[in-house]
């Protein structure tokens, strides 16, 4: 069955082909059966002369209403793959808006390797499009969800959580997943500038003391770290705010640090693919030694990229609730705090010993060494596995008083169910809006 793609604002002013394409199908059966053309031309309203055209097969598809020179956008086949990867995503709680669907049609197009004229610069489809896409998926709508239970909850709140240990729980279960093989993955920006002045000591009066720093304002990198609950940890990846990656910016990097860019020098869904691998090359991860690792729930996360080949190199994703990483992310409970702590009074040091000098991104990363090998120590990373219940498993390590500012009804949350589909097979807890899991086999 072939689409057309159509303006957004047209409006039909004929009747012709209203009968639509079951009816015409059915009428070309009753012709093949013996039923004379002008008697179904009466029977069903259709005009002889198209039926004739159908029967003897003069146009380009015999049983299919088209009209005009309307090419084919793209196939029935394409739009079944990419509803059944919408209604995969909602089950799994990684509900799409309609601009991350269109980004998903143009890179599963492009997967599929089919031509389509879809925009390769902004790389999505366009609204017309989507309109038209939603037209022919009668069981897809645009809604705004309304979590079971959950629905003025405001960040940190026991249903939530509860959630999130169950579906944790069954993953541990079902890879038998060790400390060695359970990582905490997230990223944190560093800037030039010293955002915390260490203390000093000066004249006692003074209204307004100052010290010298890098600049007004400083320029961002951001760092992806990743620790293990064993206390293992995956060298860094910074990403520098540059077109290209020159000479000299990872100088005086951390042991086996990778360097990246893009233009804003924050994260996105390339970098996270490039950093997959970059992860899969230290921990040497496969199917037969599957990985966990555990993240926020960032766009970038959401790639079809990502998930193919964490599927292929047995990497098993989790995300945390929203609003919940302070309390349920390692990195931020024991590690990130004293990172950027350490940064500060390492910059802090560097001008002090270079006097006259502004921090360039040029010293950033011999700066950020020194903080990150102060930091990166086997105690925080257990330490943090151990306060957020995440290893040794403890859901019961939050009490009523870390609640206490979450408002929730009481009313019970629904129960888990397995979806299978495209993808790989997700077990998640629906209607929460708290997570998404991906077991790959």
């Amino acid at each position: 069955m072939f689409y057309l793609q159509m303006v957004r604002s047209y409006k039909r002013k004929s009747t012709r082909g209203v009968f639509g394409d079951n009816t015409l199908q059915l009428v070309l059966s009753a012709l093949k059966e013996g039923m004379s053309l002008k008697k179904a031309a009466a029977t069903y309203s259709i005009p002889r002369s198209t039926l004739r055209r159908h029967r003897d097969s003069k146009v380009r598809c015999p049983g299919t209403v088209r009209f005009g020179a309307f090419e084919p956008v793209l196939n029935a086949d394409f739009e079944r793959q990419l509803a059944s990867q919408i209604q995969l995503m909602e089950r799994a709680l990684f509900g799409l808006t309609t601009v991350d669907v269109r980004h998903l049609a143009f890179e599963l197009a492009t997967q599929m390797k089919l031509p389509h004229k879809f925009n390769k610069d902004s790389k999505m489809a366009g609204a017309d499009w989507l309109k038209g896409f939603m037209s022919r998926q009668p069981h897809l709508s645009l809604r705004v969800p309304q979590p079971t239970s959950l629905s003025r909850a405001v960040g940190f709140n026991r249903p939530k959580v509860e959630a999130f240990y169950e579906v944790y729980k069954s993953a541990l279960e079902k890879q038998k997943f060790g400390p060695n093989s359970i990582w905490n993955m997230d990223e944190s920006g560093i800037i030039t500038n010293v955002q915390k002045p260490v203390k000093i000591i000066a004249t006692k009066g003074q209204r307004q003391i100052g010290k010298m720093t890098s600049g007004e304002r400083g320029t961002t990198v951001t760092v992806m770290c990743a620790m293990s609950a064993a206390g293992s940890y995956i060298p860094p990846m910074l990403i520098f705010p540059r077109k290209r990656l020159a000479e000299g910016l990872m100088r005086g990097a951390p042991t086996g640090a990778i360097g990246a860019v893009s233009d804003s020098g924050w994260t996105d869904s390339t970098l996270f693919v490039k950093w997959l691998k970059h992860f899969a090359t230290v921990t040497k991860c496969s199917t037969a030694d599957p990985q966990l690792v555990i993240m926020d729930g960032h766009n970038s996360h959401k790639s079809l990229c990502a998930i193919d080949f964490a599927r292929e190199n047995g990497i098993t994703l989790i995300t945390l609730p929203p609003h919940c990483t302070h309390k349920l992310q390692p990195l931020d409970r024991s590690f990130f705090k004293s990172l950027k702590s350490n940064y500060n009074r390492a910059a802090d040091n560097w001008m002090t010993s270079n006097p006259g000098k502004r921090i360039t991104l040029y010293d950033m990363a011999g700066i950020f060494c020194k903080a990150y090998d102060r930091a990166a120590s086997v105690e925080k990373a257990k330490n943090g596995f151990e306060t957020t219940g995440l290893w040794p498993y403890d859901d019961q390590k939050f009490t009523d008083d870390d609640f206490c500012a979450a408002d929730v009804t009481d009313e019970p949350l629904p129960t888990s169910s397995a979806a299978t589909a495209g993808i790989g097979q997700m077990n998640v807890k629906q209607n929460c809006n708290a997570f998404t899991i991906y077991f790959y086999p």
